[in-house]
């Protein structure tokens, strides 16, 4: 048996251009953070020749081509694992529409616990490329590469999407006063609003052609958002979403409506800085800095939507658990 723990991921800025028909002309930039919220995926031996696959379904095959799951048939495939095996999925989250990577870290976290379980081992940039073949290339998925590096490597980290399709990977060095800092000056509110990530990107995708000077800015947040995560500024980290935010919400139509304007005006009235809608937009949860004073005004502005408590996570997807022979 093995065990994958992988995890979710908060991004801070740059979101969007990490898309292949911006990056491959203007390169793209983002910076993005690991949490303490994980997908958890477990590979067993059967003692007979079928697929088993548990996650919010469960299938029964015999024959690979037969799984259903898009992502779990092509990870099989690509591992070359084609029976015997029983593979468990389960999220701390409600993964669906969260905005928090949660599929690219499904995929990530899959691949890592079937390689371990052949007894092979994937560096954080094969597995994150590897899922970004599955759900981009082969899936034909609307997304950035920005969440499978997330959750493949943890931490505080810039990516940089070079225009030949390669990735640099940055560590953010920073203290652990600045730390502090970000732990208890940020909190992410679930907006209650669930939608199909792919619909959102697929409208941003589209929409890249005329958006190019809006890319360029949010690229140029970043060196910006970069300086004030390291100094823990969180005023300037705060005002700098709000920039992030306004100029998100140009790239689609789709990413804002009246509620989640809503939501995001009562978090500014109560004290916060500012904040962001995560991931692809149009619901999930709601990243926002705001002075420590003001946590309880702004919980109380927010009483009907629900907080996830959380801390930022050092590392990527690793192997928890593994009883075989080639353990790692």
């Amino acid at each position: 048996m093995v065990i994958s723990q992988t995890p979710l991921r908060i991004s801070f800025f740059g979101g969007g251009t990490d898309f292949k028909d911006y990056y491959e002309n203007y390169g793209g930039t983002v910076l993005s953070a690991a949490i303490n919220k994980y997908i958890y995926v477990i590979a067993n031996p059967r003692n007979d020749d079928d697929i088993v696959l548990n996650y919010f379904n469960r299938e029964r095959v015999q024959n690979v081509n037969e799984v259903e799951h898009k992502i779990l048939c092509e990870a099989l495939k690509i591992a070359e694992i084609i029976g015997a095996i029983e593979i468990t999925s389960f999220s701390d989250i409600h993964s669906d529409g969260s905005g928090l990577g949660s599929s690219s870290a499904f995929t990530v976290g899959l691949l890592n616990s079937l390689y371990a379980y052949k007894g092979e081992y994937k560096n954080p940039s094969e597995l994150a490329e590897l899922a970004c073949k599955i759900e981009i290339d082969i899936l034909g998925e609307p997304i950035g590469k920005q969440d499978q590096y997330a959750s493949a490597f943890g931490g505080l980290k810039k990516y940089s999407f070079n225009t030949d399709g390669t990735v640099a990977v940055k560590e953010i060095e920073i203290g652990p006063e600045a730390w502090h800092t970000l732990n208890m000056c940020t909190s992410l509110f679930y907006t209650g609003i669930t939608r199909k990530a792919s619909s959102v990107l697929h409208d941003q995708k589209t929409n890249i052609g005329i958006n190019i000077d809006n890319l360029n800015m949010l690229k140029e947040i970043v060196l910006q958002g970069e300086e004030y995560l390291k100094n823990g500024d969180i005023e300037n980290i705060g005002i700098l979403l709000n920039e992030n935010w306004e100029k998100k919400k140009r790239l689609s139509a789709r990413i804002s409506n009246e509620e989640i304007d809503a939501i995001y005006s009562q978090a500014k009235q109560a004290g916060a800085y500012g904040g962001k809608l995560l991931g692809a937009g149009g619901g999930g949860y709601f990243l926002f800095a705001y002075p420590q004073e003001n946590y309880k005004h702004i919980t109380s502005a927010l009483k009907g939507y629900k907080e996830m408590p959380f801390a930022f996570e050092a590392s990527g997807s690793r192997i928890v658990f593994n009883n075989g022979k080639n353990k790692m």
